[in-house]
């Protein structure tokens, strides 16, 4: 354990938070509208057309009316530091890690996009992939471990596929991108085994459940209402992957 590396990644994820908030904020409006560039309450532009990535306000409020437009202040910024910094402690230094700090900076949008307006979009989940995959590629090349690759490429299909089937079965319940997204997380599960990639999917679906019944418990949702699955399976991959490997 590299206390300087932990450290380093963790302020790192702390920054990068920061920037994510502007992708959360533009990208979290629903399924064919326009990505937004203006706060939703007073209409003043909170981010540039031409710099459209450009951090917000720590806060998370707009600095003209004080309305919130986007997660609560550290939110993102905190998540983010956690997970770069806890994958630093678990993973060895090298490519894999970057491969999941990868990840990681793509499904932390993606997961509060998803809880906000129940949608994963294209760009955030095909830069996942491509990303996580180009690292694991590098790495395969490197120290020539190419059986692990084809095994990673493979969990990612496979959970890939497994998820198509349940939106083809379940449209209402499972979009595509929760499949696009399953590609992603799968070929990092996989690569560290079949039964790491069983786990991450399974916790998924634990947590989801556990939710939903507390929902149904407490009042506060019907058996009819469906919620998000974009941020249990990637809560559920992350922490398998971190739990499992050391």
């Amino acid at each position: 354990m590299n206390p300087i590396l932990i450290s380093s990644l963790a302020l790192a994820g702390l920054a990068a938070g920061w920037g994510l908030r502007a992708a959360i904020v533009r990208y979290a409006v629903p399924a064919g509208q326009p990505a937004r560039r203006c706060c939703p309450a007073c209409g003043i532009k909170i981010l540039a057309a031409r710099w459209p990535w450009l951090p917000l306000a720590p806060s998370g409020r707009c600095s003209a009316c004080g309305q919130r437009c986007g997660p609560p202040a550290l939110a993102v910024e905190g998540m983010t530091a956690i997970l770069l910094g806890a994958f630093a402690a678990r993973l060895h230094l090298g490519l894999v890690l970057a491969a999941a700090c990868w990840l990681a900076l793509c499904a932390v949008p993606l997961a509060f996009i998803d809880a906000a307006v129940r949608r994963l979009p294209d760009l955030l989940t095909a830069a996942a992939y491509i990303g996580t995959a180009a690292l694991l590629l590098l790495a395969a090349a490197i120290s020539g471990d190419w059986h692990t690759l084809a095994q990673a490429m493979l969990g990612g299909l496979a959970l890939a596929g497994f998820y198509l089937a349940l939106a083809l079965i379940s449209p209402a319940g499972m979009g595509l991108g929760d499949v696009k997204a399953a590609a992603s997380l799968g070929t990092l599960l996989a690569w560290f085994g079949w039964r790491t990639l069983f786990a991450g999917a399974v916790a998924g679906f634990l947590l989801a459940a556990v939710y939903g019944t507390a929902l149904l418990l407490s009042g506060r949702a019907t058996r009819k209402q469906h919620i998000p699955f974009g941020p249990f399976m990637i809560v559920g991959a992350f922490a398998v992957m971190l739990a499992w490997h050391a």
